[in-house]
């Protein structure tokens, strides 16, 4: 066992690894996260089947957690999720407080030791093998035996509620928390999760590089939008921002349309082959999950906007 300090050069060399990874995907499947090079040595960052997982070589303490991935409206085995303060819970390993499982995360939180977080967000085309999305670092900061589950923060500083606080502190936490966990944690899933339903390509114009797709969301979250995959699409640059600001529009028959005045501007191949002839054509790709499609009740809503503003 190595000493903490190293344990901790361990865990940032894991990250400095996933992040260089990062650069040409978002992605991983298991197999692909039990070869790490630390050491002399391969170790595994995930366990083949388990969802908290420490590297015996190096620490006792867990360095990942995953949450698997389910489809959209199927029912979790276990149901992670965000309490009262806004920060994330990760629950126990079955019902016992003493599973090692358990302790290798608590270990965690009493060292104040970081973690990574593998969330589900598809399949390999084809396969039900898992791509897992890491999120990194997380902290363990807190553990709620009475839910069997612990506390998660996504943000060093993430703010707990001390008990008899004040109304105000109270709701200056809870901001702040519901801020960080949506910039870090639920808007990278739901992008994630949109661009691999729809293999890494445009909807309107198929265009299959990943770093210039976005995911669009047909109803805003400010809105009441749900952070569903039928509630997105996966658009590049130039459709999402044509989207958004109504120079284009999808029916809810999943067809594009395009604003008559655009129609009738004339000013080189960008605005010619990139938007206006894509006027009257049927989106190009949508996911082969009919869950996962662009919601036909929301495109209406969106649509009706779109005309509106025409």
């Amino acid at each position: 066992m190595i000493s903490e300090l190293d344990d901790l050069a361990f865990r940032e060399t894991v990250f400095a690894w996933l992040r260089a990874a990062m650069l040409g995907r978002e992605s991983f499947t298991r197999d692909d996260l039990k070869h790490f090079p630390f050491g002399g040595q391969m170790h595994r960052l995930v366990g083949p089947q388990t969802g908290i997982w420490h590297v015996k070589a190096v620490s006792d303490a867990a360095i990942s957690i995953i949450t698997s991935y389910i489809p959209d409206g199927a029912k979790r085995p276990y149901e992670d999720s965000v309490g009262e303060d806004r920060l994330l819970r990760y629950k126990w390993r079955g019902t016992n407080s003493q599973h090692a499982d358990n302790i290798s995360l608590r270990r965690a939180m009493e060292r104040h030791l970081p973690l990574v977080w593998f969330t589900g967000v598809g399949y390999v085309p084809g396969t039900k093998t898992q791509l897992l999305r890491p999120e990194f670092p997380v902290w363990i900061v807190a553990e709620e035996p009475e839910s069997q589950q612990f506390v998660v923060a996504v943000d060093e500083d993430a703010l707990r509620i001390p008990v008899g606080a004040s109304p105000e502190i109270a709701e200056i936490a809870i901001r702040y928390n519901e801020r960080m966990v949506q910039v870090r944690h639920h808007q990278p899933l739901f992008r994630s999760r949109v661009i691999h339903a729809y293999e890494m390509r445009c909807a309107v114009c198929r265009l299959p590089f990943t770093k210039l797709l976005d995911a669009a969301h047909i109803k805003a979250d400010s809105k009441g939008g749900l952070p569903r995959v039928s509630n997105g699409m996966a658009l590049c640059k130039i459709h999402h921002g044509a989207f958004d600001s109504n120079i284009i529009g999808i029916s809810p028959d999943y067809v594009v349309h395009v604003k008559e005045s655009v129609l009738q501007t004339f000013d080189g191949p960008t605005l010619q082959h990139s938007i206006k002839e894509m006027d009257g054509e049927s989106l190009r790709q949508i996911p082969n999950a009919k869950i996962d499609r662009p919601d036909r009740d929301l495109l209406a809503e969106r649509f009706n906007e779109f005309e509106q503003a025409s």
